[in-house]
Formats: C-alpha cells, sequence, structure tokens
C-alpha cells in the first residue's frame, strides 16, 4: 500500500460525488460502493495494512476521519488488527477496502470475526434493568477480595475504549454501570450483562411448576424434618438488586454463554439464577435445617409467625452482606404429610375453644368475688355507723329504754294471724302475751329504775282499780265452756279482750301499756331524741 506515490495501489482514494483529472496511461480506477451501516447497528473495522499489532485483543486507536483517511492511519502508525473505534449506524462511509475490512450486519453472514449479526447491535438498556460491562481489555485485577475494576472517567459510557485503556482501566466487571439509554460499544472491547433492578418475586414450589428461564428455577418446595414428621410448605421472597451491587453480583456468579459470545438487550438470567441458587436458597435451607431441630413438631405447627419473623431476618441479614435489599418473607402454613398431626391438631382446637368460656367464667367469677369484698366493706362501714349511732343513743337514754324501744319496733313489724282460737292457758303462753307480761315487768319494776322515761304517775297494768286477779288455776280455767275462754284478734297493737267474768282486767291492762308509750314517746320528743322505726307501734 503506497502513501507517497508509487506503483501499486495506493492509500488515497477517490471520494464519491467529485471530479478528478487523472492521465489515463498512469492509473486505474477501480470503483467500489461506499461502506453503509444500517440504523441501530454498528460496524467494527480490522485494518488489514499497518503496524505490527500488539500481543492485545485490540490495537492503538489512530485517529482517520473514520477510517476514511487511510493514508493518515498509516503514517501517524495505524496498527493491523481489530479497531477500538466503531462506525455508528445511519451513514455511509468511504472507506478503502485494501486497508480496511468492515463487517456489518448486512455482510456478516452466519458469523465473522468471533462475531454474529446479534453482536453488532446497539446497546439498549431498558427501563428496570442496569447494565453491568465486561471489559475484555486492559490490564489485569488486582488480587483481592473485590472482583470489580475502579471506575475511569472520560471514555463516555465506554463508546471509547482508547481512553479506558489509557487510563489504566481493568479488565472484568466494572464499577461503573449503564443506566437506561442506546450505547454504541465495540462488541471486541466489552460485554454488557443485563441485571434486573426491579423488585422481583420468588418463589419456593415445585420445580415442575416452573419455567427455566425464571430467576428462581432452582428453587424448590421447602420440606422440613421435625421429630420424624415431614412438613412442606410454598414461600415467596420479595427482593431488589440495587446498580451499586449489581456489578458484585455479575464478578462473583459470572455470565452465561450467551453473554460470553456478545451483548443483548434482555437480562442474562445466569448471574441473578446462581445468586438465588446458592446464596438465598441455601440460606433458607440452612435456617430450617437448624431450626427443625429446636422445636417439637405441634411447637413447631403452633409458632408459624415467630418462624416466619425469624426467616424473615436470617434472610435480610444474608442478602445485606451482598447489598442486596430484602423486603418481605411470605411463608404459606406448613402441611404434615402425615395426617394424624391434622387430627391431634383438631383435638388441641377443641379443647382450646372449651377452655375459653371457662376462662371467662373464672374471670366473671374473680370481679365478682371483688365485688362482694367491696360490698363487705361498704356494709362494714355502715355497720360501724349504725353502732356509733346506737352508743350515742344509749349513751342519751340508757341501755333498758333503747332495747325496749327497739322490741317494741320489731314486735310492730311482726305479721301475725287475724285470729287465733284457742283456750286461755294456751294463749296466755303465746309469744303476744308472753311479751305483754314483759312490758308489764318493765313498767312495774326495771322500767322505774335509773334512765326510765315513763312519769310516776303513768298507769301501769295491774294498778287500775277496775282490775281483778284471776285466782283460778290453769286447769280450773281450761275447764272452762269454750264461748268464755279469750280470743285474739287483730296484728300487734289489737286489743285483748278478756272473758267475761275477768272483770275488764285484761281490756284495762292493754290500754294502761298504749298510754305509756304515748308518755314514752312525748318525754322522748321533748328531749329531741331520735325517731326510730317504731312509733307506730
Amino acid at each position: 500500500m503506497r502513501v507517497h506515490g508509487g506503483i501499486g495501489p495506493q492509500a488515497a482514494i477517490l471520494k464519491s460525488d467529485r471530479m478528478y483529472f487523472l492521465p489515463i496511461p498512469f492509473y486505474r480506477v477501480t470503483y467500489v460502493r461506499q461502506t453503509y451501516v444500517p440504523p441501530g447497528t454498528i460496524g467494527v473495522v480490522v485494518a488489514k495494512e499497518g503496524a505490527v499489532p500488539p500481543a492485545r485483543p485490540l490495537c492503538e486507536h489512530v485517529e482517520s476521519d473514520h477510517f476514511q483517511d487511510g493514508r493518515a492511519f498509516l503514517l501517524n502508525g495505524g496498527q493491523m488488527g481489530r479497531q477500538p473505534a466503531v462506525l455508528h449506524g445511519g451513514a455511509s462511509y468511504d472507506i478503502n477496502p485494501w486497508i480496511f475490512d468492515v463487517t456489518t450486519t448486512e455482510n456478516i453472514g452466519a458469523g465473522k470475526h468471533d462475531l454474529v449479526a446479534e453482536h453488532l447491535k446497539e446497546i439498549t438498556v431498558r427501563e428496570g434493568n442496569t447494565g453491568v460491562v465486561i471489559a475484555l481489555d486492559g490490564e489485569a485485577p488486582e488480587d483481592g477480595e473485590n472482583p470489580v475494576g475502579p471506575r475511569i472517567p472520560g471514555h463516555l459510557g465506554f463508546r471509547h475504549p482508547w481512553v479506558f485503556l489509557a487510563n489504566g482501566g481493568h479488565r472484568g466487571a466494572q464499577e461503573e454501570t449503564l443506566s437506561h439509554g442506546v450505547y454504541a460499544i465495540n462488541p471486541w472491547f466489552a460485554r454488557i450483562v443485563f441485571i434486573p433492578t426491579r423488585v422481583l418475586i420468588l418463589n419456593w414450589r415445585k420445580k415442575g411448576d416452573k419455567d427455566a428461564s425464571r430467576y428462581d428455577a432452582a428453587l424448590d418446595r421447602i420440606t422440613v424434618n421435625v421429630e420424624g414428621h415431614r412438613l412442606s410448605t410454598d414461600m415467596s421472597q420479595l427482593i431488589q438488586i440495587p446498580e451499586r451491587a449489581a456489578p458484585a453480583l455479575v464478578g462473583c456468579f459470572g455470565e452465561s454463554e450467551r453473554a460470553v459470545l456478545g451483548v443483548g438487550g434482555d437480562a442474562d438470567l445466569s448471574p441473578v439464577q446462581r445468586f438465588v441458587k446458592r446464596v438465598l436458597g441455601r440460606t433458607v435451607e440452612g435456617f430450617f435445617q437448624n431450626t427443625a431441630v429446636e422445636y417439637e413438631v405441634l411447637e413447631f405447627l403452633e409458632n408459624h409467625n415467630e418462624v416466619s419473623q425469624q426467616l424473615e431476618a436470617k434472610v435480610r441479614q444474608a442478602l445485606a452482606e451482598w447489598d442486596v435489599d430484602a423486603i418481605r418473607v411470605t411463608m404459606n402454613e406448613f402441611e404434615p404429610e402425615d395426617t394424624g398431626i391434622d387430627q391431634f391438631r383438631r383435638e388441641i382446637a377443641r379443647e382450646r375453644d372449651r377452655k375459653r368460656p371457662l376462662e371467662y367464667r373464672v374471670a366473671n367469677a374473680e370481679i365478682e368475688a371483688r365485688i362482694e369484698k367491696v360490698l363487705i366493706a361498704i356494709a362494714r362501714d355502715r355497720g360501724k355507723l349504725a353502732t356509733a349511732e346506737l352508743e350515742d343513743e344509749i349513751r342519751l337514754l340508757g341501755a333498758d329504754p333503747v332495747a325496749f324501744e327497739r322490741l317494741i319496733g320489731k314486735l310492730v313489724e311482726m305479721k301475725v294471724p287475724e285470729f287465733i282460737g284457742a283456750d286461755t292457758g294456751t294463749l296466755l303462753n303465746m309469744p303476744l302475751p308472753a311479751v305483754g307480761r314483759l312490758i308489764e315487768k318493765h313498767f312495774s319494776g326495771a322500767g322505774r329504775g335509773t334512765g326510765a322515761l315513763l312519769p310516776e304517775d303513768a298507769s301501769i297494768p295491774g294498778d287500775q282499780p277496775n282490775a281483778t286477779a284471776d285466782s283460778r288455776s290453769p286447769q280450773e280455767f281450761s275447764d272452762e265452756p269454750r264461748s268464755r275462754r279469750s280470743r285474739v284478734r287483730g296484728s300487734a297493737g289489737s286489743i285483748v279482750d278478756s272473758t267475761p267474768d275477768s272483770g275488764g282486767s285484761e281490756p284495762a291492762a292493754a290500754g294502761a301499756r298504749v298510754r305509756g308509750m304515748e308518755k314514752f314517746r312525748e318525754q322522748r320528743d321533748s328531749r329531741h331524741l331520735p325517731r326510730s322505726g317504731t312509733d307506730d307501734a
């Protein structure tokens, strides 16, 4: 290839749409089609002429007006081999085919230079994904735990590989990722792995119900052995991989064979699938293996919420080490393969249901007991008040008058028959005559002692001039005809009538008693003493 003139192929070309005057004996002009790159694709270039290429994937970059100035390319030290710059789609280029071999989607056929037509498409990063760049050229990665290369400035999203290489870029996964957009990246320089950054729902269920293209394809239904009983359940986990975590996943869990061949627009399943299987799947499996030995089978089934919370904390801790967000765990109830456990649990549930009303009854009984204690305390306080009032009354009136007044009150409250028929001896031994004799005794004897409230001129039974005593014996009294026997009518305040032969002694005595009570009331009222419930007696 001649750059300074001479016989042979010339590096300079005659561009289209121009007129040239050349001596026909000295030159032979060959017409070739312009190189056209379809929209949405790129063209990659291999130099056929130039300096000896270096022992690396890409040659040194030389400015040559998009490979249209072959002479400048050769004069500036262009090297033979794969070039780092690409031709953008939607344009035609005047390129010397004797210096450069341009590969596009129109001439690649089944494959060329280790590429296929798909590799010549522009990279489109869709919403909800991030593009992790794997550099195929650059310095060797540093030994260490971090498998991700550092950020390199100035390469315009890896569109200018020569800037990345000149500034010391490393091979492998790069910390800088590609956000939503379209990128024209040389497939000989880098591959792009798409990692989803949206929320992923991972399900643990039977593998037969899953598609192999799912991120959770390796997750099977959870089965736990607790005390020899096999328990199974389905579970789901929501996770989200931030952009900052994507390069580490790719660096540690690799990429698919499809990505090794080039790049595409769909998310690469392999790194996420491996992460889900090796990190998340093993974390969940190990948790249930360790938890199963800490519980009895019934306790394990009844403490479903507690186990679920422990699992959620364990998963969150494991994913945090990879800077991945664990959002929520949803675990269904465990289903025992042994139906006897379900029957036993139903019996326990019935006993538990029967226990609840008993607990309510016990609680109500305790409340009633507390109420009773309060009522007793109130009654005790009221009794103390009544006792204090009684002591004051006794201190003012004396013990016997107070007792007598209360006795009369009780007699008023007593309910007695309207009519009682019997002989006189029997009637004298009944309660009402006995009380009458007690009253007579009080008025005649003890009632005139210290504290008596009746005046000395009060009429006392037995002192009436018309009253005569009956000296007959009880036997003689009982032998009288029935018509002569006494009778009692009315209530406690009724008058007791005597037989005709008694001379009116019983009515006189009853009248004396009534007058005595009236005197008692008058004297009490004059002293402003407390009234009792016996004033109507």
